[in-house]
């Protein structure tokens, strides 16, 4: 049977969507897949571990022994799914894809058979071009020859530094064009190759022949989606299309679609790809105004919201490209992501089913083979007469607004009904998968209701709201599908009271149920998340608190039941982890792996009776994650100034004790230049101090008085004073919940200790080094710091000391005292004194001494070279020097002569250049600038008129 209609929307021009139902496509035992692994070296650690995690899942699945071809400077193709069951792969060498190209031309040749091939690699060809050439020649040879017989196909799935454009050719050789999967984490390799292979394992091609056109698409699924847009159907002459696949070919009766239900608009919309940021636009407005109606069940509501979800990040990633190449930044990475969005919307089905549906299944499946009934029955047969007597003195305080009956008489009817408290919440669809982030509370009742009654009234609710679009929209179905509480306030949710033990027992057995259904709306959409969720929902509703005794009573309740759940809860403790909490207390490295609300650590630490403890480390926590956010501007002079406090102080003694200019221009020029020459040579040799300097390795002492304390205290108020990093709301909100002084953090904060937590998250970058505690991170800084000659030495350079050192360095008559003088004062080839430097060779007067004197240090600087010795011999000089914009090239040329800067240029080219941020010394946000340059961010040079 197949059904069509003409979509509603007109993107690209008018489409008509057709859908065809086709038997259920079970995955074949005969599918002849292989596998093509990249192991060379840079596959080397996670990458490989990932893949072979797959592999070895897949065949623990299937039981079947898939061909495993893998390649570095060679291909093996002796290799099954199988070998890697109990040992991962080793990764090593260069990469060959004329080996792996020419191994799957032998094996189609000797295996005349269809074939689909997942192709994976994580790097560029490190064999000659025409080696590639030759192979994939021969291979597109074997491949027509063989394509009247069999069908092959390449599945193709790039990591990291790859090239585009070679991929989609792999993608295009065979017989029909393959997919494009595209990973940038060694964790997404798992997911990306597990759908492409469930894809080929179990998706099926179909085409359809309408008014003697042929359309075609591959599916896993019982529909089969087609978008047409260059036909068009007249139901009153066409009324019959061929459908061809595997199994043969048929006739199936076409009929108009005339009801078209919103989930089928937004299956048609799926298969649009949009060609610019105009149609991405086109596409998101339209897809606003797709809506649920009223006779649509949860799931296809849930499906409609997933899809809708789905295209919308799909566009805004779309998006996100789309500008990146409008701007003209189009590096390979660009072009590899819109690559593999284009094929994003043909696996969206199989990932929105592992994210609820195979969830449900599991838990429905769990409570066939688990007699609850018997437990609860158990539980209740075991409550003896004085239990029962205990419950019935609590009758008056808990009667459920709906049915009436108190807990005594609900609990004696029935085993499996609890006594709940009313709620208003909003969803979204971020509750299924992150239940910390997906629901917002609204509003806190005082309406008790038992958990049948509520059900019982929430199917009402949904029955009299069915005609209402609004109804099964999951972000709308908050305010649409409610009951109504006793002071005829909204509810859509129940929480469990924990009211006795007894009570408490049944609460226990059903959480998957409640839990379930608070979070998915549905009663079996259980995740062990979700225990951790309802502690973020216990404290907002906390912070809705009105103070009165009834509310209080009902929130200690509440938090009773929460106590339960912490100290005697296994899903609670695997989703959790059970040392998680005193980890967290313990030290920031217990800290910087958590992706929790702060309000859970303050939720455990209070229900523990152990709130006093966690407050310190969670404020320490949520410094870490502003400061992670964005960095402060002067980071490294703070790290600088924790550690050693203010060495301008020192700086300023030293000068005071030198005459005011600190060195006689006068003094004799051979003899400074002499001493020059020799540190030139040997390092060793200290030269005359032309200005004032302080050794930092010799002087930074580590700040341990008490009274230099004040002194942090003013560098967390600058940070403060650049971020707002004041004690947040969440930390407030608990203090004064549980009465303790809302200053409590400033009042017992230890500054010397928040000082270690500082220099930790500051110098750390992302992660912090198990091996750092408080116990050593000054002294380990601090040997990182002193280590570095660059730091070794502060100039106190003012506008009077950078006109004497730049004096020496144009009137240096040798070029060892000229490059003698560069290594002490210019040691990272840059600073004011060089800037200075370079623009007064380019205007000197050009008598014909100075001329040559001026050639030969520009080259040097060029080439590195001072004779037979290096210039720069520190890190320097791994890197060649490029002028930075405010340098006229064609002067520099002028100077130094055409064919001479050629000759330099074509010598450098290949070599790496630090990156030059601006034409003037202004600092970007991480402290960096063209005086102080990141040592890590690096370009290749390519010539001197191509400027970074």
């Amino acid at each position: 049977m197949a059904s069509y209609f003409k979509t509603p929307f007109n993107i690209n021009g008018h489409h008509h969507y057709i859908e065809v139902k086709v038997p259920k496509n079970e995955t074949s035992s005969t599918n002849n897949i292989i596998c093509c692994v990249d192991v060379s070296g840079s596959m080397s650690g996670s990458p490989i571990r990932n893949v072979c995690e797959v592999l070895r899942d897949i065949y623990k699945r299937t039981k079947i022994e898939y061909p495993l071809f893998t390649y570095n400077t060679t291909a093996n193709t002796q290799l099954t799914i199988k070998s890697v069951e109990n040992q991962d792969l080793n990764a090593n060498g260069g990469t060959s894809f004329s080996s792996v190209f020419t191994a799957i031309q032998n094996h189609l040749i000797n295996n005349q058979k269809s074939t689909t091939f997942i192709f994976m690699t994580d790097g560029q060809d490190t064999d000659s071009k025409d080696a590639l050439k030759r192979a994939m020649t021969m291979l597109n040879l074997t491949i027509k020859g063989l394509a009247k017989t069999v069908t092959i196909i390449f599945h193709v799935i790039g990591f990291g530094d790859v090239n585009n454009s070679f991929l989609d050719e792999v993608r295009k050789l065979g017989t029909k064009e393959g997919l494009f999967r595209y990973s940038t984490q060694s964790a997404e390799l798992q997911n990306n190759f597990n759908d492409m292979f469930e894809y080929a394992m179990s998706a099926k091609e179909y085409t359809i022949v309408i008014n003697n056109q042929s359309y075609t698409a591959n599916s896993n699924e019982e529909t089969v989606g087609f978008l047409i847009n260059n036909i068009n159907i007249d139901n009153t002459i066409t009324n019959e299309i061929i459908v061809r696949s595997s199994d043969g070919e048929l006739k199936v009766p076409l009929e108009l679609k005339e009801n078209i239900s919103p989930l089928q608009v937004v299956r048609a919309l799926n298969l649009i790809s949009p060609d610019d940021k105009e149609s991405v636009q086109q596409i998101r407005t339209y897809l606003y105004s797709i809506i649920p109606t009223g006779n649509m069940n949860l799931t296809e509501k849930l499906e409609l919201e997933q899809i809708k979800n789905e295209i919308d990040e799909r566009m805004m990633e779309y998006t996100n490209l789309f500008t990146q190449i409008k701007m003209g930044q189009v590096p390979e990475q660009v072009k590899l992501k819109l690559s593999a969005l284009r094929h994003d919307a043909t696996f969206a089905n199989a990932q929105r089913r592992k994210k609820l549906d195979l969830r449900i299944n599991k838990n429905v499946d769990y409570f066939r083979k688990t007699d609850i009934s018997g437990i609860l029955d158990g539980y209740k047969t075991s409550i003896d007469q004085q239990g029962w007597n205990d419950i019935k003195q609590q009758k008056p305080d808990w009667i459920c607004t709906y049915s009436n009956d108190d807990i005594y008489e609900m609990m004696r009817k029935t085993s499996d009904n609890i006594m709940c408290l009313g709620i208003l919440i909003e969803r979204n669809e971020e509750a299924i998968t992150s239940p910390t982030k997906g629901l917002k509370l609204i509003n806190v009742s005082n309406t008790i209701i038992s958990y049948d009654s509520f059900i019982a009234a929430m199917n009402l609710a949904k029955t009299t709201q069915t005609n209402d679009n609004k109804y099964g929209q999951f972000n709308g179905i908050n305010d649409a599908y409610c009951v109504v509480g006793q002071l005829h306030e909204k509810i859509n949710a129940v929480i469990p009271l924990y009211i006795n033990y007894e009570h408490m027992k049944r609460i226990r057995i059903l959480e998957g149920i409640w839990l379930g259904y608070m979070f998915t709306l549905d009663s079996y959409g259980y995740d062990k998340q979700q225990e951790i969720g309802l502690l973020k929902l216990l404290y907002d509703i906390i912070m809705q608190r009105t103070g009165t005794s009834r509310y209080k009573q009902i929130i200690k309740e509440l938090e009773k039941v929460c106590h339960f759940i912490i100290t005697e809860s296994i899903g609670f403790k695997s989703a959790y982890g059970e040392k998680t909490y005193e980890n967290f207390i313990a030290s920031i490295h217990g800290r910087q792996n958590g992706t929790y609300d702060l309000s859970i650590p303050l939720i455990i630490g209070y229900l523990k009776n152990d709130f006093k403890s966690i407050l310190m480390p969670v404020y320490y926590e949520y410094l870490r994650q502003c400061l992670r956010k964005k960095m402060p501007v002067d980071k490294n002079l703070i790290i600088d100034r924790l550690l050693y406090g203010d060495e301008s102080q020192r700086v300023k003694t030293v000068a005071s004790n030198t005459n005011t200019s600190g060195f006689d221009i006068n003094q004799d020029p051979d003899y400074v230049e002499q001493s020059f020459i020799k540190y030139f040579h040997d390092e060793m040799c200290k030269p005359i101090e032309l200005i004032p300097e302080t050794t930092t390795g010799e002087d930074r002492k580590l700040i341990t008085t008490e009274a230099e304390i004040e002194y942090i205290k003013t560098i967390l108020q600058s940070i403060d004073n650049q971020l707002s990093l004041g004690v947040p709301t969440v930390i407030k909100n608990m203090l004064k919940y549980c009465e303790l002084d809302e200053n409590y953090i400033e009042n017992h904060l230890d500054y010397d200790d928040l000082r270690k937590e500082l220099l930790m998250i500051l110098y750390f970058d992302p992660f912090v080094p198990i091996n750092i505690t408080k116990s050593n991170v000054l002294n380990m800084i601090d040997e990182k710091l002193q280590g570095n000659r660059d730091n070794s030495t502060i100039f106190n350079f003012t506008p009077e000391t950078i006109r004497i050192i730049t004096y020496k360095i144009l009137t240096a008559k040798t070029l060892e005292g000229f490059a003698g003088l560069l290594r002490k004062y210019c040691p990272k080839r840059c600073g004011p004194v060089f800037t200075e430097s370079i623009k007064n060779f380019m205007i000197l007067p050009q008598t014909e001494e100075n001329n040559v004197l001026i050639k030969e240090k520009l080259i040097a600087l060029l080439t590195n070279t001072v004779g037979y010795s290096r210039l720069y011999n520190n890190q320097m000089s791994n890197f060649c020097w490029q002028p930075l914009a405010d340098v006229d090239i064609s002067l520099l040329e002028k100077i130094i002569g055409h064919d001479e800067l050629k000759k330099i240029e074509q010598d450098n080219r290949g070599k790496k250049v630090l990156h030059s941020y601006r034409t003037i010394n202004k600092a970007n946000q991480h402290g960096h600038s063209n005086y102080n340059p990141n040592m890590n961010y690096t370009f290749e040079f390519t010539g001197y008129n191509d400027r970074h």
